[in-house]
Parts: structure tokens; C-alpha cells; sequence
């Protein structure tokens, strides 16, 4: 287990995670997809991916939308945010403290990032603020007590160097957390997303590289996520299902 901040996982194995998503860019598609969905966007929207990691959830939003909506990416690590696609605005800065004003955004996404914070209510404090009249807020992360958090703090707690110590959404957290700052709840949400690959072992190399796990071979990865969240083949459309399951929730400013 380790007790590290956001900032310091990230700038030690954001190389990596970089690395496992350029290899496997199609691998997590239903988990950003499933996210997107529950935004109503336009071209004229002024977008906030934080944190952004890599510009994962911003290159769907782009793949969308094409150069029309305009997309700032806040990502605290800078390491891990030096691969963002260039023509996103980039800013390398706490996530509580963005350097942008008071209702400048009209929504916001936050993509498997919140669980790496211990306290999570000065970050949606800091989203209500940045957030527009009406504008939307829609995140996802990993659940309490879910096979999906089973395996980040147990397998890839063992086997890579900064142990992960992952406080994960408990249920109703992310609708508690709106209410408070003022945004309606519009969906909370256990959905199942998981992960494609066009080959058994494609899994294991991806998730090696992604959690940095350096005592663990791929085949010895693999195994262990089949036994904890299991991997299925999809004979229709010829590719391998890694199950994997996130809690989401959207919601719209009112205040």
C-alpha cells in the first residue's frame, strides 16, 4: 500500500501508463464511451478533462466533435500530461486549485482519476466553481467492494513498486458530493465496461505496462485477471472481453 498523492503516482509511472494506452488506444473504449454518453455536448461547449492523464477522455471528445468544442485539459502531473494532443489547452495544476474563472466551463468529465484523492469534496467544490449555470459534470471511477477494486488493491498492489492504495466510490458518494455544491443529480450508476483485446494475451501485456507492475510476468498478469475479474472471448466479433466495472454519475448545476 503506499500513501502518495496523485501528483507523485503519476509522475513515477505516468511514462508507462502513456506507453500501455498508445499501444492499446481501442482497449478502454466502452469506459470513455459510457462517460461521454451521459453528457448532452455541442461544438459551442467549453470542455474540462481533469484530471486529463494522457488527453484520454479529450481525444474521444475530439474524435466527436472534430476542432469545434474547445477542450482544456488539467492534468497535476506534468510528466504524465506531456503527450496530450497539443491543440487542447493544457494546464499543469492542482486539481482544487485551476487557474480558470468562476463559471468559464460549461462541462466537465473526470475519468478513473478520483480515486487516487483522500478527500474528494474540495474537488467538487472547485468543479461548482468552474462550472457555468447549467453546465454539466459526468465522472466515473472504480466502486467499493467491486471485483474491479478487489484487483487494484490487491494484485497490483503486490506487484507494483508504489503499492496502490486506491480510496474507491462509496455508493451514493458522487451524488452526495453534487448536492452539496449545488448540481442536480441526473444518473448514479453501477455499468459494466469492460475492456477489448484482440488477443488472451494482449490483457496482459496492457495492464502490466499500465499499473506498472514490474514483479508480475504477462502471463502471470493474465492469469490473475481472469481469476479475479475474468476474461472472456466474444466469437461474434472475434476479441477478448477483460471485465471491468465503474461508478458513474452526471448531474447539471443549478446555482
Amino acid at each position: 500500500m503506499n500513501n502518495l498523492d496523485y501528483q507523485s503516482i503519476f509522475t513515477f509511472r505516468g511514462r508507462a501508463y502513456n506507453e500501455a494506452m498508445a499501444a492499446f488506444p481501442d482497449a478502454r473504449e466502452n469506459e470513455r464511451s459510457a462517460l461521454l454518453e451521459l453528457l448532452e455536448l455541442s461544438a459551442t461547449d467549453h470542455f474540462l478533462d481533469t484530471p486529463a492523464g494522457g488527453g484520454y477522455l479529450s481525444e474521444g471528445l475530439a474524435a466527436r466533435f472534430g476542432d469545434g468544442l474547445f477542450v482544456t485539459c488539467v492534468e497535476p502531473a506534468k510528466e504524465f500530461g506531456a503527450v496530450i494532443d497539443p491543440s487542447f489547452e493544457v494546464i499543469n495544476a492542482p486539481m482544487i486549485d485551476v487557474p480558470l474563472d468562476d463559471g468559464s466551463v460549461t462541462a466537465i468529465g473526470s475519468l478513473a482519476g478520483l480515486h487516487h484523492f483522500k478527500s474528494r469534496a474540495p474537488v467538487f467544490a472547485e468543479w461548482a466553481r468552474l462550472l457555468a449555470p447549467q453546465g454539466q459534470l459526468g465522472v466515473a471511477d472504480v466502486a467499493a467492494g467491486t471485483p474491479t477494486a478487489e484487483f487494484l488493491n490487491g494484485f497490483v498492489d503486490r506487484h507494483t513498486p508504489q503499492g496502490h492504495d486506491g480510496v474507491f466510490i462509496e455508493p451514493g458518494e458522487f451524488s452526495r458530493l453534487m448536492e452539496e455544491n449545488g448540481i442536480e443529480v441526473y444518473t448514479e450508476e453501477l455499468v459494466d465496461v469492460p475492456w477489448i483485446f484482440p488477443r488472451r494475451e494482449d490483457v496482459g501485456a496492457f495492464c502490466k505496462k499500465l499499473f506498472f507492475l514490474e514483479t508480475a510476468s504477462e502471463e502471470q498478469v493474465t492469469n490473475a485477471i481472469d481469476e479475479t475479474l475474468g476474461i472472456q472471448y466474444q466469437a461474434e466479433f472475434d476479441h477478448w472481453l477483460m471485465n471491468w466495472q465503474l461508478i458513474y454519475a452526471s448531474g447539471r448545476k443549478t446555482i
